[in-house]
């Protein structure tokens, strides 16, 4: 190889002490595509007829605080996903679930970490649904979850759910 050629040849990146060194991240989570939102039509015309029966329904924002908290430590590994059966509609569940397994399998369980609330606000879309917003401390960094809550049979339901 001549000098010339030799100057203009690629050479592969080189990882420096100073690169960030990416990971999997397996706190992050998305179920939020509109396949969550397949019977958002059904329970929204069922959950009048309940109302009344169970009472009212929870703040949203404390709600969604503690399912947020539990879907992250089923992230880490400290909790059984099963814990959240009756809380997340099906493709959530089954996402976070298959996540959770995942995570699980690949890094091991996270001993002794939890996940500390830092703060959350909910917005109620209309009587029967409401969108909260969730900030955490998981014992390595803070981060943000967004949930969207469906009245269903007289209890708040997740229906999709992000935590970034």
């Amino acid at each position: 190889m001549s000098a010339l050629a030799a100057d203009y040849a690629v050479q592969p990146e080189r990882q420096t002490a100073l690169d960030p060194i990416r990971t999997w991240d397996p706190v992050t989570f998305r179920m939020s595509e509109p396949t969550a939102q397949r019977g958002a039509a059904e329970r929204r015309a069922e959950a009048p007829s309940w109302k009344g029966e169970t009472g009212p329904l929870p703040d949203p924002a404390q709600w969604a605080a503690a399912v947020v908290r539990t879907s992250v430590e089923c992230l880490l590994g400290v909790r059984p996903v099963q814990q959240l059966t009756r809380w997340l509609d099906e493709p959530v569940y089954a996402a976070l679930s298959r996540r959770a397994g995942l995570a699980v399998r690949v890094l091991g369980v996270a001993r002794g970490r939890q996940a500390h609330i830092r703060s959350s606000h909910a917005q109620r879309i209309d009587e029967h649904t409401a969108e909260v917003v969730v900030t955490l401390h998981d014992g390595k960094r803070c981060r943000a979850a967004a949930l969207r809550l469906e009245c269903y049979h007289g209890r708040w339901l997740v229906t999709a759910l992000e935590i970034g």
